[in-house]
């Protein structure tokens, strides 16, 4: 069971941990390890409300849909923020940020905590190339991994080991957060 301390912030915001990654990291191999030791963490995967890579029938997951991108990022900032303001901690796995969302002006309340899920590009591009991705796609998760590892100092590694290992290493970041006061912000019991 999970208790939040009672020194949360005052707007009444629960903790955000952002884990960002760009395509091919892991992050949907990751998903189901994290919701089934997550302990009453809310863990949301960025791309779970899409259907063949669409909301409503719009393009989402392909380059050419970057105009609608900033809509769909509105849309999920909106739907974490409604469980944050409910008192749940939620994690999110997401892609790599641009240099504006991160703090000090970030898109999301504080206290939120950035990490990346990477992984060595070798690796990255033999699973978007399994995975049937354009050349040109590759390429631009490459350039979005390189810029995910020059903004996001905290540092998950996807690759061989195991990853029910890896959930727990996540999982163990987001609980062992400070909060304000300087107590951990989650406790698991």
């Amino acid at each position: 069971m999970i208790t939040l301390v009672e020194d949360q912030p005052l707007d009444g915001h629960a903790p955000l941990y952002l884990l960002a990654g760009a395509p091919g990291a892991g992050k949907t191999t990751l998903l189901p390890y994290l919701l089934r030791a997550s302990g009453g963490l809310v863990v949301m995967d960025s791309d779970e409300l899409l259907e063949d890579g669409a909301l409503l029938g719009v393009p989402i997951a392909e380059p050419d849909a970057a105009p609608v991108w900033p809509a769909y990022d509105r849309m999920w900032t909106r739907i974490v923020t409604m469980v944050r303001r409910a008192g749940h901690p939620v994690l999110l796995l997401c892609p790599i940020p641009d240099p504006e969302e991160l703090p000090p002006v970030g898109r999301w309340r504080d206290p939120a905590h950035w990490a990346l899920l990477d992984c060595p590009d070798e690796v990255r591009q033999d699973r978007l190339r399994d995975r049937g991705s354009p050349r040109e796609w590759v390429e631009e998760a490459m350039a979005d991994a390189a810029a995910g590892r020059a903004l996001i100092p905290t540092l998950f590694h996807s690759g061989p080991e195991d990853v029910a290992d890896l959930a727990a290493r996540i999982l163990s970041w987001t609980r062992d957060r400070p909060s304000p006061q300087g107590r951990p912000e989650i406790r698991a019991s």
